[in-house]
């Protein structure tokens, strides 16, 4: 079962967020190497970056806390989903255009806050035709049903932006979008 339409869950994860700096560096060293996958390239940057998870440290503690929150939310067995990642990796100047995940056969999607610039750069939502704007921190991820439209505002900052998107599905649908 699908998330809720309405849906904008956000939750801080402590044990996440005591590895974020490792982890954005991890991501910063390997971005622009020969493992990462560039991919959606709007306005000048790539909005996804692959990195394959046994090359970083640690992150299966994020991706395991997405996996429980998303059988929370959608009354699933954790066994039965997959999930799929990419970093975002938001520099000065940089936005996210609005877009959905909603390509495949997603059931939730989300996003885990790696680095985040002391800024006014927000994450906003369009559900029920109405603008949500969520001020992100580092720990945090937010949920949502892959069919909302979402975009990020301008990081203002001189430091990087760094988050984790992900869609969560079945695995008895899985297709190659996670």
């Amino acid at each position: 079962m699908p998330a809720p339409r309405d849906l904008c869950r956000t939750q801080y994860c402590e044990s996440c967020a005591a590895i974020n700096d490792d982890l954005a560096q991890q991501v910063l060293a390997l971005e622009h190497s020969d493992i990462a996958t560039r991919t959606h390239l709007f306005a000048g940057r790539y909005e996804n970056v692959y990195i394959p998870s046994d090359r970083l440290e640690h992150i299966n503690l994020i991706l395991d806390h997405a996996l429980e929150l998303a059988a929370d939310i959608l009354n699933e067995d954790r066994e039965e989903l997959a999930l799929g990642f990419w970093f975002n990796i938001m520099r000065q100047g940089d936005i996210t255009l609005p877009h959905t995940h909603d390509d495949y056969d997603e059931l939730l999607s989300g996003t885990y806050y790696i680095k985040v610039p002391d800024t006014d750069s927000r994450l906003t939502l369009s559900i029920n035709n109405q603008k949500h704007s969520v001020e992100p921190r580092e720990g945090m991820f937010v949920l949502f049903h892959p069919a909302t439209p979402h975009e990020v505002s301008e990081n203002p900052s001189p430091e990087p932006r760094i988050s984790i998107g992900f869609n969560i599905g079945s695995k008895k649908n899985q297709q190659s979008s996670l």
